[in-house]
This record gives structure tokens, sequence and C-alpha cells, in this order.
């Protein structure tokens, strides 16, 4: 895992940061976020920590910029922030907040609580987009069977009818109802 830390206006200790980190955890240190936007990210191994004193839209604006471009877990500490900006950065579930002083001894526990975190969010998206697909998919068979109901079949009659074709042609229900469309 690397871990890049991004301190802007936070004094931290990167000595006492280094000696608290497990030995498989590299650390890289930014000290700027338009110096971080230079370092290839790597999602499945990267997580950043921004530390800032006040968290402000400016942090707001990139960090919603990064999680649209390259998703990882973000580990945000800040001694004062508005609720409202906080409100709409915590809504994706990738990013794990902790409020004022960061203690280094607990950097570890928070590096796997913002890996579980972001795992989890990202399994929940997964099944949102699959449910997506599937009221698609629905919404789809429906309106087939809504125009095969207009030349006066019933409902099981146009759904028995799309399952023979589908048979026949041997594909997939839903590429069938695609192909009504």
């Amino acid at each position: 895992m690397r871990l890049l830390i991004v301190s802007e206006g936070n004094k931290l200790d990167f000595a006492k940061i280094s000696s608290c980190l497990k030995s498989e955890v590299e650390l890289l240190i930014s000290s700027s976020l338009s110096e971080l936007e230079r370092i290839s990210l790597d999602i499945d191994n990267d997580v950043l920590l921004l530390s800032v004193t006040t968290f402000t839209q400016r942090e707001l604006a990139f960090l919603q910029r990064l999680i649209a471009f390259s998703a990882l877990p973000l580990l945000i500490n800040a001694q004062s922030w508005q609720a409202d900006d906080l409100k709409s950065l915590l809504t994706c579930g990738r990013v794990t907040f902790v409020p004022g002083q960061l203690e280094m001894s607990r950097l570890n526990d928070l590096l796997v609580l913002a890996k579980l975190r972001y795992e989890l969010a990202e399994q929940q998206l997964q099944e949102i987009s699959t449910l997506q697909g599937c009221l698609e998919e629905q919404k789809q068979m429906a309106r087939v069977k809504s125009k095969l109901q207009a030349t006066g079949l019933s409902e099981s009659q146009a759904h028995q009818l799309l399952q023979k074709k589908a048979m026949k042609q041997g594909i997939p229900l839903a590429q069938l109802v695609k192909q009504f469309l």
C-alpha cells in the first residue's frame, strides 16, 4: 500500500508518521494538491491522506474531481470545516473523515478503516449499477409487451411469444427485447 499525504497548513511530523506506519506502507509526501495532480495514482494500492487546518471549497472541488476520475480511498483530516461541504463529500461513501488533531498512533487503524469504507462503497455502487440495469431491462420488457398487447395479445401471451422467439433464436430474452425497441 502507498500512503499519499498532502498537508496544507496542518503541520505533520513526517518522521513520526513514518515510524508509526507498518513496514508494507510506502509513504509519499506532497506539499500541495497541485503537486498531487502530477503523481500517477494507483487506485488499487493508494490511499490519500489530506490534512488541512480548514477544509474549504477548494479542497472539496479537488476531491470531487479526483473521485470522478481516479476514485481511491480518501482519509481527510481537518481542524475546521463547513458541514455542507463535508456532507457533500461524505455522500459517496469513499471518504473517511477525522476531525481535530490526527493521532499518529491511530494511523494504521485509520488506513484500514479508509480501505474498508472504500471497498464497501464500491460494492454498493456496483450493486446499484446492477439493479439499475435490471430495472432498465424490466422497463424495456414492459414497453415491448405493451406494443404486442396493442396488437391484441394479452400480457401473458406477449411474454410467451417473446420467450419462444428468444429460445428459437438462441439469445437471451433481454437481447431480443432490445431488438424490438
